[in-house]
């Protein structure tokens, strides 16, 4: 914190009559410190991941989680009566193995019909069979490879019905596709549910998603990867750092004015942000350390940056290279020293505001400058 210094205005005679004025100049001794532009917002805590889970087919809940339950990836969620799956199963199963048989018996005859065709083409060849009867032989072997055909597409069919029958007696126990948590159960034991009702909503907790609101005035300063400082009331005096994790690519419009939506997910194994809770998303934007100086004592012409400093009792101009300015207070990198005296513009009163990370002491003192005059005050 740089030490503030008072501005008085005095007027007196030197020993030869002549009038000289003392003007008394606003300056600050200047420390080093930090300064750190962050934009603020916001947001509301999310899981990390959550998933709706629904029923693949209709059937009687035997057994179910409650809300709030934790479960473990691989554990059961919720059962179904598995009476009736299992019994479609064992018919779908028969079905197959009698499609299969169909099909064993269709191969047999087409061999059958093949071998007859080639006996009568070879009667033929001797006058023992006439044309006639070769020609039925070749319909019979015809219509025997369709039969085998007409077989195997049963077989197939049955196949699939066979796997749709295990899928659903797989389907009457639902396990955790990860490890968390019951959001809400909207089935319990002795339900009948149908098939793609919603049953529970499960979430992974392990780690959050914060989504804060930033508009269009701010939003470019923010990248990706940015470290981000997450503050709640559920956390007390502690505040958690992250990443900034995403940025929506598209604004939506809000009373006229686009809003962003920037995101970061955060380590959450003691379980105190909870889905739904407010919580302070702070985004650093950037931060340096320097000198650090009143904001309003830099002046910046054609790109080059410059304050007014106090030497040897002389308000002498230093062109400087700055950093971070949050508004308040101006990091200067290059072309002043620690404890210089800046000086300040004359506005009457003045406040200066220290930003977090800063170091020093606060006071005030006069620095007179003398200015011989001409017979008359200024």
């Amino acid at each position: 914190v740089a030490a503030a210094i008072v501005i008085f205005l005095l007027i007196g005679k030197t020993a030869g009559g002549e009038t000289v004025e003392e003007e008394q100049i606003l300056t600050f001794e200047v420390k080093q410190g930090t300064v750190s532009v962050t934009v603020e917002g916001p947001s509301f805590v999310e899981p990390y991941r959550s998933q709706d889970i629904r029923s693949r087919a209709a059937g009687i809940v035997v057994y179910a989680v409650v809300e709030g339950d934790m479960v473990e990836e691989g554990e059961d969620l919720l059962r179904f009566d598995r009476t009736d799956p299992a019994n479609a199963l064992r018919q779908s199963e028969l079905n197959l193995e009698q499609a299969r048989l169909d099909l064993r018996k269709a191969e047999i005859a087409y061999e059958k019909a093949e071998i007859d065709l080639a006996d009568k083409q070879r009667l033929l060849n001797s006058g023992a069979v006439s044309r006639g009867q070769v020609d039925a032989a070749k319909d019979a072997q015809v219509n025997a490879e369709l039969a085998v055909a007409g077989a195997r597409i049963k077989v197939a069919q049955n196949e699939l019905l066979v796997e749709k029958s295990r899928a659903e007696l797989a389907g009457s126990v639902i396990t955790a596709p990860f490890s968390g948590v019951v959001l809400s159960a909207n089935a319990g034991a002795g339900d009948v549910v149908g098939s793609g009702s919603l049953l529970l909503t499960f979430a992974d907790v392990s780690k959050v998603r914060l989504r804060a609101e930033v508009d269009e005035f701010d939003i470019g300063k923010i990248r990706t990867g940015m470290q981000a400082t997450v503050s709640s009331d559920a956390l007390g005096e502690e505040s958690i750092r992250s990443r900034v994790e995403r940025i929506s690519p598209a604004a939506e419009v809000v009373n006229n004015i686009s809003i962003f939506t920037v995101s970061t997910v955060v380590d959450n194994g003691d379980g105190l942000l909870r889905p739904g809770m407010s919580a302070d998303l702070s985004i650093l934007v950037s931060s340096d350390k320097g000198i650090v100086v009143p904001t309003k004592a830099v002046s910046t012409v054609r790109g080059r940056s410059y304050v007014k400093v106090i030497e040897e009792a002389e308000v002498v101009t230093k062109r400087v290279t700055i950093g971070a300015d949050d508004g308040v207070n101006t990091a200067v990198l290059e072309g002043i020293e620690e404890a210089a005296l800046v000086v300040l513009p004359s506005t009457g009163s003045l406040t200066f505001t220290s930003t977090a990370g800063t170091t020093g002491t606060t006071g005030t003192s006069i620095v007179p400058i003398s200015v011989p005059g001409t017979g008359g005050s200024r």
